[in-house]
């Protein structure tokens, strides 16, 4: 054999691999249109892809309406009673029970309230105080400031 003949071979195996992969990837593809448009004309598939471009229209307005709505979500919960703790205890020791409580009602940013139940023999009297960053303006009792402490382990 010659080197033209030798060159020859090797050109007619390339090919024929060539076109062996050729044949394998259109196969494919012919299965692919198969399954995907099945039973559609030339003018059904223009229609089709039409509607299917719609579609994702439409989904990707909802995925925005998402994505604006999971924002305004995420602001609320900001200012939302995230903590919370009820401290239940007996101010009064000669009455009995532990009626009276200390409720707080905190956000993330540790604002909020707390709320004071005194429970007695004759009288009940609540009490509301405001809370920003843990703290308030107005003498807190040790049952509301337990009660805060705990909130925060919420």
């Amino acid at each position: 054999m010659n080197l033209l003949q030798i060159s020859t071979l090797i050109i007619s195996v390339i090919s024929l691999a060539v076109a062996v992969i050729a044949l394998i990837s259109t196969s494919g593809i012919k299965r692919l249109k198969q399954e995907f448009f099945v039973g559609k004309s030339g003018g059904n598939l223009e229609e089709f892809i039409v509607k299917q471009n719609q579609k994702i229209n439409e989904l990707t307005g909802h995925a925005d309406l998402m994505e604006a709505s999971v924002r305004d979500l995420r602001e609320l919960q900001k200012i939302s009673v995230q903590k919370m703790s009820v401290i239940r205890y007996n101010p009064f020791k000669d009455d009995g029970g532990n009626l009276s409580f200390s409720l707080a009602l905190l956000d993330g940013k540790d604002n909020g309230l707390i709320i004071t139940s005194m429970h007695g023999r004759e009288q009940n009297r609540i009490y509301a105080k405001p809370i920003k960053n843990g703290k308030s303006d107005f003498t807190l009792t040790e049952e509301e400031q337990q009660a805060i402490k705990e909130s925060k382990n919420f």
